[in-house]
C-alpha cells in the first residue's frame, strides 16, 4: 500500500503525537453524554504512520456475520430490532447543511456542522425528519463531516476500541473505501436482495445508492452548444485560459480522471490523429498520449477552482457574463440551474471518446458498531426501499444523480446515463496510478 496517498487514507490515533489527548479542532461529534465519542487515551501508541488497513481486522469479520449483514430481514422484522437498540450514529459527508434550527420535533441528538453549503437545508433536514416519521423512536446522532475528517475520526476512534460510527455515508472514487476499509474488514457491505437485486454487479464492491459522473459545464447565454467536442480541443490556443478544473490538491476528481486516461492512453491517441490530422509526436516527458496531453493542458492555462460549487459559478453562476469559461466537474451540481438559476447546458455524449470516470455516493456499516440493526434500516431506507419508492431516495433524484436502482423513479431533464462515453470502472486501477498521476501533473505546470 502506498504511504504517500493524499487523499482518503487512514489517519491512525495519536500518530506522531498528533492526536493525542484528544480529537482534532475540526471534529464536529455531538457534546451531550450520551453520544460523545471519548477521545484516544494521552500519549496513546499507535506505531508510527502504518495505517490503520494494516492492523489485524479480518477482511470477512465475524462480527458481520453475527449481525446478520449478508440477510435479508423483513423492514418489520429490522425495525423491532432497531428500536430496541434506540440509536444510529451516522458520519455523513455533505457539506451543504447551513440551517440546523429548521429541524424541529424531532428525536435526534444534537447536530454538528463541518461545512456548509445552501442545498443541504433543502434535502438533509427534511430527509432525517422523514426518517423519523417513519420509523419513531431510533434516535439519530449525525455528524456532518469532510472526507478526510470523517476517516481521520473513524479510524482514531478504531484504532481506540471505540465504535461511535455506525453508518459512514461519502463518496467513493479512488478505490480507497475498497481497498483500505472494506477490504480490511472495517467497514462493511450489506445487500439485501430484495434492494439490491438488478444492480450492475460490478458497482457492488461497495454499497452504492447514487453514481455521479464529471462532464463539462458552458454557459447557454454565450453558447448554443457545448463548444468543444474532444479532450484536445483544450490544448489548442484559442482556450488557453477558458477551462476551468477542480484543483487537485485538494479533491481527488482530476487525478482519478487523469488516471482513467492514462489507463486508456491508446483512446487518446486515436483522438489526437482525429482531431489534427495527423499521429501524435511525444515530447522527451510525454511517454504516452495521456500524459502528453496533461503537460499540454497543464501549459495552456488551466483555471483551478476550489469547489464544484466555484466552477458552475464561474460558468453560468449569473446572467449577462460576456466571457465565461467552460467548466469540468462534477455531474450533480447541474441542480443549480434548478436551484439558483444557473445559466448552464451539458452534452455528455458529444465527445467520441469517455469523457468520465464513475464515482458513487456509499453507505458503509462500521465494522462491531453498537447499532447494527439501526444501520440496516437506515440504509433500506436511503435506497427507498425494496421498490426504491421509498421517501428515503428522494433527495438524490435531482438532476445529475443516477440511483443505481435500475426501477427508481426517472429524473426529468437528466442526460440519459447509457448514452454517456464512460472509462471502465477499475478502481483498482485508480487506487495504484492515481498519485503518481496528480504528481505528474504537478511535475509540468509552467
Amino acid at each position: 500500500m502506498k504511504q504517500k496517498r493524499k487523499w482518503m487514507s487512514f489517519v491512525l490515533a495519536a500518530a506522531a503525537g498528533a492526536c493525542s489527548g484528544g480529537v482534532s479542532k475540526a471534529d464536529p461529534a455531538p457534546t451531550t453524554a450520551a453520544t460523545q465519542a471519548p477521545a484516544p487515551a494521552a500519549g496513546q501508541e499507535s506505531g508510527g504512520e502504518t495505517p490503520a488497513a494494516e492492523t489485524e481486522a479480518p477482511a470477512a469479520s465475524s462480527w458481520a456475520e453475527e449481525a446478520g449483514l449478508n440477510k435479508t430481514e423483513t423492514v418489520e422484522e429490522l425495525y423491532e430490532l432497531a428500536k430496541a437498540e434506540g440509536e444510529l450514529n451516522l458520519y455523513g459527508c455533505t457539506g451543504r447543511l447551513k440551517k440546523v434550527h429548521q429541524m424541529q420535533n424531532m428525536e435526534l441528538g444534537e447536530v454538528r456542522i463541518g461545512a456548509s453549503d445552501m442545498t443541504l437545508q433543502f434535502y438533509l433536514l427534511p430527509y432525517l425528519e422523514k426518517f423519523h416519521e417513519q420509523y419513531p423512536g431510533i434516535k439519530v446522532n449525525f455528524y456532518d463531516l469532510g472526507i478526510n475528517e470523517m476517516l481521520e475520526k473513524f479510524s482514531r476512534e478504531y484504532e481506540a476500541g471505540i465504535h461511535t460510527a455506525d453508518i459512514l455515508q461519502l463518496k467513493e472514487q479512488t478505490g480507497s473505501i475498497s481497498r483500505e476499509y472494506i477490504q480490511q474488514g472495517l467497514l462493511h457491505n450489506y445487500h439485501p436482495e430484495d434492494i439490491f437485486d438488478g444492480v450492475n454487479p460490478d458497482y457492488l464492491i461497495v454499497t452504492p445508492f447514487v453514481v455521479e459522473l464529471d462532464w463539462w459545464n458552458y454557459n447557454t447565454e454565450v453558447y448554443s452548444e457545448l463548444p468543444i467536442s474532444s479532450w484536445w480541443d483544450i490544448t489548442k490556443p484559442e482556450w488557453n485560459g477558458k477551462f476551468v478544473f477542480l484543483d487537485p490538491s485538494g479533491e481527488p476528481d482530476l487525478p482519478v480522471l487523469l488516471a482513467a486516461m492514462v489507463q486508456r492512453s491508446d483512446l487518446l491517441e486515436a483522438d489526437y490523429e482525429k482531431v489534427f490530422g495527423k499521429p501524435i509526436e511525444l515530447a522527451d516527458n510525454e511517454p504516452d498520449a495521456a500524459h502528453a496531453w496533461i503537460n499540454r493542458v497543464a501549459k495552456n492555462g488551466a483555471i483551478m477552482e476550489t469547489s464544484n460549487t466555484n466552477i458552475v459559478k464561474a460558468v453560468g453562476g449569473a446572467k449577462g457574463m460576456t466571457d465565461p469559461p467552460i467548466g469540468y466537474g462534477v455531474s450533480s451540481k447541474l441542480r443549480e440551474r434548478d436551484l439558483q438559476g444557473f445559466v448552464l447546458g451539458v452534452e455528455p455524449d458529444k465527445f467520441d471518446m469517455p469523457t468520465t470516470a464513475v464515482s458513487f455516493m456509499v453507505a458503509q456499516i462500521a465494522d462491531q458498531c453498537e447499532h447494527p440493526n439501526a444501520a440496516k434500516l437506515y440504509i433500506r431506507y436511503l435506497c427507498g426501499e425494496a421498490d426504491h419508492q421509498g421517501k428515503g431516495l428522494e433527495p438524490f433524484l435531482t438532476v445529475g444523480s443516477y440511483p443505481v436502482f435500475p426501477n427508481a423513479p426517472a429524473i426529468e431533464g437528466n442526460p440519459d446515463y447509457d448514452s454517456i462515453p464512460k472509462f471502465d470502472l477499475d478502481l483498482d486501477y485508480y487506487y495504484d496510478n492515481y498519485q503518481d498521476v496528480y504528481d505528474y501533473w504537478l511535475s509540468v505546470q509552467p
